[in-house]
């Protein structure tokens, strides 16, 4: 897997990439593509396995991410947040459903821990739904990733990009 620095002098090293993806509490945003070539992209809760490099979500087996993926398993990905200082990563993978109910449950589990706390109802219900097959976990094998981080023109918050932004926003 390649590791593309992006914009020059604001990306992520490798290291600080895989830690975003592990502690970012944001959404991954999943790009798929329609029969007809049209793009299409989903929002879903995610888990990061930074020692394999693989991305997991879970989703119903007849919504529109799983049928595209098992016609077109490429997808695209992206994980950012939208607060200064503005930082993320995002990259291409291939994706393939999990079969396997067994590991199935416990990606699923993983998944859910970043998002709500164990033993709720919503990550019972969730857990549930994998075991009896009416939702399914879908893993993403990373071609590159490509990452930016803004904190880096103005790491001590003087340089006025910060406020700047503040600024800006509180005029609109």
């Amino acid at each position: 897997m390649k590791i593309f620095e992006g914009e020059k002098g604001v990306g992520m090293s490798e290291t600080e990439a895989r830690e975003y993806l592990t502690q970012s509490r944001s959404v991954l945003v999943l790009g798929t593509t329609n029969s007809d070539g049209s793009p299409v992209i989903h929002p879903v809760w995610y888990y990061f396995d930074s020692t394999n490099t693989k991305l997991y979500f879970y989703t119903e087996p007849a919504l529109k991410k799983t049928i595209n993926i098992r016609e077109r398993p490429q997808v695209y990905f992206d994980v950012d947040h939208d607060k200064w200082p503005y930082m993320g990563v995002k990259g291409k993978g291939k994706a393939r459903i999990i079969d396997d109910i067994d590991e199935a449950l416990s990606r699923g589990a993983k998944i859910l821990a970043r998002y709500v706390k164990e033993g709720t109802p919503l990550s019972r219900l969730v857990l549930d739904q994998i075991k009896a097959g009416r939702y399914v976990v879908v893993e993403i094998t990373p071609a590159y990733f490509t990452s930016w981080n803004y904190g880096k023109l103005d790491p001590k918050g003087d340089k006025g990009l910060r406020d700047a932004h503040l600024v800006r926003e509180s005029a609109q």
